[in-house]
């Protein structure tokens, strides 16, 4: 057997046995898949503007950058790849028992992260609707509402061409977004709730249909929301040439406040820091090349932010036109009073109307039921007697009910529980990244990695690995400071309520698992993973306790494969073109192979074919 023939024969005994990942799989199809996965999964109304500077708590693109490739990359390469190693959802507790109560307190952050979104998509349904007819409800001021102190959006217009600014906070826009989102009145408060129940019936529809025909839902989605955000760019810099440099200009603008908090939350819900992570329910090959499944998935997802981000600070310009905007511009005023007046002033403003409400809609009906469908998933390995479908069910149900007051609250009542979640999310990611990197080990993680993808993660993935719970424990240092700092004493109390209570329940799971190793006087047990950790074939973990990547570098000068630590190879050449070589070797004999030395390592002799002629 030949050298190539070995290499080709060892590594398809250690990375597919079954030839279904290189024959029946196409790997390029599977990271198109998990593209498409990613792509849904980090899609939110809070990531729906990222770079345009239109909000107060503005992101600069390099600082969004740094932190995404350096924290965001790794951290959802590590999720993802234990998923494909070992084919389940459930396994982190396999690898380590103290992330058993990680996982529930990602799932709680999960759950009510899943029931903010409701609320939004339940808005912009009604937004969308309301879109489409010919006068939007919000370009028109309400008779609830003093006719001196309220201007229509075709008033404003006029007052535009007239050389005359308005102020934002007059307009029939604000008066609306301000009437509709703190209404007591009883039949907003019904529609809203109605509007919820829709939600999470379609939801509950969704998250039910097979796993293939989800992921195929979310690609039709991901590439929905892709090709229509090109149109609309293409549509911007073809109406409206003269914006588009000073948009970039401004986008670029070094010389913005940098708000580091705000950059590192995107990254942390964009790739699922302390969530539950994109899963690929099964559908995707073992052996994905994960590292780069991971930078492709970044370099789309940036590109597109910045599209849409330089939508919407083209739209702010075509705004501040004819509108002084002084009030602070959080993301929800964004998507449901600024970019709507802002497309009045655009041509063919429905195009952006639909634009923008379409993309949040597809993009949250796929999120909210990738997430719903993941939990059960987690919920299912817990209660197996259980059909996942009952535990699908119980989720939305349970979602349902916490979507009303969520609901019924404004956005700025919320602002406690986000920096909550915020700061939480950021423990239970940097927590998990420690017990993998720290106790379970790096350089284990890594040789997990090359006994199923082929090859070793470079020194950039390792570093990042190992720095990642201290660049994540510095920013929760900097979250309390924040929030010990918070003006509104109802909202830090509701983020500490929050904090308090997402910790405490990760705790009581982490002393209750502790206790059982104590019990079974095993103590140390806690800080090991079980022998069950690995692929789902018993086989397969077996030749993974065996696989030892120093073996595999065990070669000889002739390029030899040597299968044993104490020989060195029997390779016996019979002459050699460098003559160098020749007189550096001409004391050698054939006795030599076998007579001891100082050393254990038997070396090769070399005999040169003209002196065995000459004998």
């Amino acid at each position: 057997m030949t050298l190539v023939d070995l290499k080709i024969s060892t590594s398809t005994s250690l990375h597919d046995k079954s030839d279904y990942a290189l024959k029946k799989h196409f790997r390029w199809e599977s990271i198109k898949k998990f593209v498409y996965l990613a792509f849904t999964y980090s899609s939110t109304t809070y990531n729906f503007d990222i770079f345009s500077k239109v909000q107060h708590d503005c992101v600069r693109l390099f600082d969004f950058l740094f932190f995404e490739i350096t924290m965001g990359m790794t951290y959802m390469f590590m999720d993802v790849f234990i998923k494909q190693y070992t084919r389940k959802i459930h396994c982190n507790q396999l690898l380590n028992p103290l992330l058993r109560g990680i996982t529930i307190g990602c799932m709680l952050q999960s759950l009510m992260w899943n029931v903010f979104l409701a609320a939004d998509l339940a808005d912009s349904l009604r937004y969308l609707i309301a879109g489409l007819h010919h006068v939007t409800f919000w370009s028109k001021c309400q008779e609830t509402t003093q006719n001196g102190s309220c201007l229509p959006t075709e008033l404003v217009i006029i007052f535009c061409r007239n050389q005359t600014k308005s102020n934002l906070t007059v307009t029939s826009v604000h008066f609306n977004y301000q009437t509709y989102f703190t209404s007591t009145d009883r039949s907003d408060i019904t529609s809203k709730m109605f509007v919820i129940i829709f939600v999470w019936t379609i939801n509950f529809f969704v998250a039910t249909i097979t796993d293939d025909s989800l992921v195929k839902l979310f690609r039709i989605a991901s590439l929905w929301r892709m090709c229509s955000t090109v149109f609309v760019l293409v549509f911007s810099l073809l109406s409206t040439k003269y914006f588009l440099w000073t948009a970039i200009s401004q986008m670029f603008d070094v010389t913005a406040p940098r708000v580091y908090a705000s950059a590192i939350d995107r990254v942390t819900f964009s790739f699922g820091i302390g969530l539950v992570g994109v899963y690929d329910f099964g559908t995707m090959s073992a052996h994905t090349m994960v590292d780069n499944a991971v930078v492709i998935f970044t370099i789309v997802f940036t590109i597109l932010a910045f599209a849409r981000s330089l939508i919407i600070r083209i739209l702010y310009l075509a705004l501040t036109r004819c509108v002084i905007v002084k009030k602070a511009i959080n993301t929800h005023y964004l998507l449901f009073a600024l970019l709507p007046l802002s497309a009045e002033f655009m041509q063919a403003n429905k195009i952006y109307t639909i634009y923008i409400y379409e993309n949040v809609i597809s993009s949250l009906v796929a999120y909210l039921a990738m997430l719903t469908l993941t939990m059960s998933k987690i919920l299912h390995s817990e209660f197996r007697s259980v059909k996942n479908v009952y535990l699908v069910g119980i989720l939305c149900f349970l979602s349902c009910n916490l979507s009303f007051p969520i609901a019924m609250l404004p956005k700025t009542k919320l602002k406690g529980i986000l920096l909550g979640m915020n700061l939480t999310v950021l423990y239970l990611g940097g927590f998990k990244v420690a017990v993998i990197m720290w106790l379970y080990g790096v350089d284990k993680f890594s040789t997990d990695v090359q006994f199923s993808l082929g090859f070793k993660p470079t020194r950039f993935w390792t570093v990042c690995w190992v720095l990642f719970p201290i660049l994540t424990f510095i920013f929760i240092i900097q979250k309390i400071y924040i929030l010990v700092n918070f003006t509104e004493t109802v909202q830090m109390i509701l983020a500490s309520i929050w904090i308090i209570f997402s910790l405490l329940l990760v705790t009581i799971i982490q002393g209750k698992t502790i206790a059982r190793y104590i019990v079974r006087n095993n103590l140390v047990g806690v800080f090991k993973c079980s022998p069950k950790y690995g692929p789902p074939d018993p086989e397969d973990r077996l030749r993974r306790r065996k696989f030892d990547v120093a073996l595999l570098h065990h070669q000889c000068v002739h390029d030899c494969i040597i299968v044993d630590e104490k020989l060195d190879c029997n390779h016996l050449p019979l002459m050699f073109k460098n003559k160098a070589r020749l007189e550096s070797i001409s004391d050698t004999s054939l006795t030599n192979i076998f007579e001891a030395g100082p050393s254990t390592i038997k070396t090769s002799a070399v005999l040169d074919i003209t002196q065995m002629h000459n004998n």
